[in-house]
């Protein structure tokens, strides 16, 4: 494949969530410095997760099938660049008018997440080798913002303190900006002259009566009830702790880095242990994350726990994706996916990010009290996984039953590298991160 198309696919990828963690991570220390309750911090988060249900269950109608996808993109980002402007400006000061601007902004940007990763893998010639390197930018243009962000506080706050972070949302408009010329050149992608027929979610609600299945995404809802927290509640809980808030950004990147080390040694440790141990790991990661914020930690031990998030996300989200794909039929893979998307980032998300704003109000000031309620939620959660999932060894799914038994160390590492490659187009990063 053309060298340039290949870069070009990884500088969108890298720009595309370079804008979205340029702001995200610090947007509830922002909201609190404008002197918003933890309930309006709550609803003003859970505009993503409710633009996630709409566009998961109707992207059809927000994308237009005769526009070129690098035009759609670029359209998307010139006009989210005016709602990134309005909040560097501050031009906004009300609860109600961001919730307003946030939630016309997610229906505006959430698809093109999706619209991104389909220009990549329709102009890859191996998406299932090549897609996963492609999107791995995507966390790296993440992360470098992150830093990025860090720096710029610290140097335009300097004697400044609780009022606000605008520096990031300049930063985040001026990466909109790029992004929307830049989409431009980006490989042309004509609408598809038919469109394939699509399952909908109905279809895939057959999984349900599956009990592993069932079990599974009753876990991933109850998980997704706790994500929210951790750039709802966790940011304000670091700075109480301690921690600067022009670090803010960068410490939370430190979830990332294990993360892209649990993708790469999950498709072994998925053939050694299975499902169901790989799942449990991430529940225990995310247990064990909770239950230590909830104990009043010192700021060190506090950072330290970061790291564990990134293996709840990279073992549980990701290897959930997988099992649930795996439990599909060939034509309800897609509308397996749609399922899980609806049922975490959507409903899930949603009512964890109202809970979250609700606790923050009830408990005001005390972080620790409100990290008690997703530390007892994981507790339920190992219990009941432990108990009812049960994947049936003659079901082992799609992905394992592709693999032969290996014969030499050489086929192991070739076994490891096919899953790997089956593995790595579901480690899409969340607005939830």
């Amino acid at each position: 494949m053309n060298r340039s198309v290949r870069i070009r696919l990884a500088a969108m990828m890298a720009l595309i969530y370079a804008i979205q963690g340029a702001w995200w991570p610090i947007f509830a220390l922002h909201l609190a410095d404008m002197g918003f309750t933890g309930r309006e911090r709550g609803w003003i988060f859970a505009t993503y997760p409710i633009a996630a249900i709409v566009t998961s269950l109707g992207a059809g109608a927000l994308v237009d099938r005769r526009m070129a996808s690098q035009h759609y993109l670029a359209l998307c980002a010139g006009i989210s660049t005016i709602f990134l402007l309005a909040m560097a400006f501050g031009w906004l000061g009300t609860s109600i008018a961001i919730f307003a601007l946030m939630m016309v902004y997610w229906l505006i940007t959430a698809p093109t997440y999706g619209i991104a990763a389909s220009i990549a893998l329709r102009n890859l010639r191996n998406p299932q080798t090549e897609f996963g390197r492609i999107r791995l930018w995507g966390t790296i243009g993440w992360m470098l913002v992150g830093w990025l962000v860090s720096f710029s506080i610290a140097w335009f706050s300097r004697g400044r303190t609780h009022s606000g972070a605008f520096e990031a949302f300049w930063i985040a408009s001026a990466l909109s900006a790029v992004f929307a010329v830049f989409s431009l050149f980006l490989p042309h992608t004509p609408p598809l002259a038919t469109r394939p027929g699509a399952k909908s979610l109905a279809g895939a609600m057959q999984l349900i009566r599956t009990p592993a299945v069932g079990v599974y995404l009753i876990t991933a809802f109850m998980v997704a009830l706790t994500t929210p927290f951790v750039f709802q509640a966790m940011p304000p809980y670091l700075e109480s702790l301690g921690l600067s808030r022009a670090w803010t950004p960068t410490v939370l990147t430190a979830g990332q880095v294990p993360e892209i080390i649990a993708l790469a040694v999950m498709p072994f440790f998925m053939r050694r242990f299975g499902y169901k141990v790989t799942l449990g790991l991430g529940l225990l990661a995310w247990l064990v994350r909770f239950g230590t914020l909830s104990l009043s930690p010192p700021l060190w031990i506090a950072l330290g726990g970061i790291p564990l998030h990134g293996i709840g996300i990279a073992c549980f989200t990701v290897g959930g994706q997988v099992f649930l794909d795996s439990r599909a039929a060939d034509d309800r893979r897609a509308s397996a996916q749609a399922l899980n998307t609806t049922v975490t980032s959507g409903l899930g998300a949603l009512l964890g990010s109202l809970l979250s704003g609700e606790l923050q109000t009830r408990f005001e000031g005390n972080y620790a009290a409100v990290f008690q309620i997703p530390c007892l939620i994981h507790v339920g959660l190992i219990v009941f996984f432990i108990m009812g999932f049960r994947p049936s060894v003659g079901a082992a799914g799609r992905l394992a039953s592709r693999l032969p038994v290996p014969l030499s160390r050489r086929d192991s590492r070739e076994e490891t590298r096919s899953v790997a490659a089956a593995v790595r187009p579901y480690a899409m990063e969340s607005a939830d991160g």
